[in-house]
């Protein structure tokens, strides 16, 4: 079965559009790896602000990851196709990734889960309540949420997170990576 054509390709891009220097990630916003990479992605695009460096995020739903997918719909009707919004709402869900993880939603409904992240879209993003949920209800953010992970099995991505430098997939960065480590991956690209 081939994948309909989405109305916008998969991905979120900080950066220089025709950078030289392309990061993909693969990312889960329920993985405690996504979450211990994010912020040394943040800070590599911080470093390399205004050079030809571009990072593309790829939010994707882990089968082990349940409370992930309404997460994910959270941010993807919170952003409306904004990077900057979404960069920063996955930032502050990292920061809160305890609350939503496993163990917290043992014993909890699908409505508390719905709940929880409509509660993070207010307080983040300052929206309206109803018409966050009636947004993350729609059948547009729907098809965002589904894109990332066909695009993902194309690329053959399993686990999160995944790192493509210059669509290279085996690359010297994981999330145990330092900035330092990101540089000296980079640094050479430039040159």
């Amino acid at each position: 079965m081939s994948i309909p054509i989405p109305h916008r390709p998969s991905g979120f891009l900080l950066g220089d559009p025709a950078a030289s220097v392309t990061i993909d990630v693969f990312v889960d916003i329920q993985c405690p790896h996504s979450r211990a990479i994010w912020p040394n992605l943040m800070a590599v695009m911080v470093h390399y602000n205004g050079q030809s460096v571009s990072l593309k995020t790829h939010l994707i739903t882990l089968s082990n990851h349940r409370q992930s997918w309404d997460m994910s719909l959270g941010l993807f009707a919170l952003a409306e196709g904004d990077s900057e919004k979404f960069y920063r709402f996955a930032t502050f869900l990292y920061e809160r990734q305890d609350t939503f993880y496993n163990g917290q939603f043992l014993h909890k409904t699908h409505e508390d889960l719905r709940n929880l992240v409509a509660d993070y879209a207010v307080e983040h993003g300052k929206v309206d309540r109803e018409a966050f949920i009636e947004r993350m209800d729609s059948s547009d953010v729907y098809v965002q949420g589904r894109t990332p992970i066909r695009y993902a099995a194309t690329r053959s991505v399993w686990a999160t997170p995944t790192v493509f430098i210059n669509n290279a997939g085996l690359v010297p960065v994981d999330h145990h990576s330092s900035l330092e480590d990101w540089q000296a991956a980079i640094d050479p690209l430039l040159k």
